[in-house]
């Protein structure tokens, strides 16, 4: 077997719309149609299902690469009203020096996003 890629990441939320309306507007993702009448968020060649719970008892943590500065995110993230739950970390991700933000979306699923930089 030659696994690739993962395709689809399914998100649990309890509010499709608060949850829609967030990651389309603060990680700028196209919300597309599907032809079973879902709506599913497009992050490069992955899809983001969103299954809707009526408690999120098990949030899910999952880590998404951003190409912008770590300024430009902390400062997108603030004209959001987004809180950052840590400070951001200088560390090496599989051998990459990165800097890391963790966030939360509003049904407490964590996402860290990383930022890659050049040189140490």
């Amino acid at each position: 077997m030659n696994i690739r890629e993962i395709e689809e990441l399914s998100i649990p939320v309890t509010n499709l719309n608060a949850s829609l309306r967030f990651y389309h507007e603060v990680f700028d993702l196209p919300i597309i149609d599907t032809a079973d009448g879902a709506k599913i968020a497009r992050l490069g060649k992955q899809v983001l299902r969103f299954m809707v719970v009526e408690h999120n008892e098990e949030p899910l943590h999952f880590s998404v690469e951003a190409k912008d500065s770590i300024s430009a995110l902390e400062s997108h993230l603030a004209n959001y009203g987004v809180e950052i739950k840590q400070p951001t970390i200088n560390h090496k991700i599989m051998g990459r020096a990165a800097h890391s933000i963790v966030i939360a979306d509003y049904d407490d699923n964590i996402i860290t996003i990383n930022t890659y930089r050049q040189k140490d």
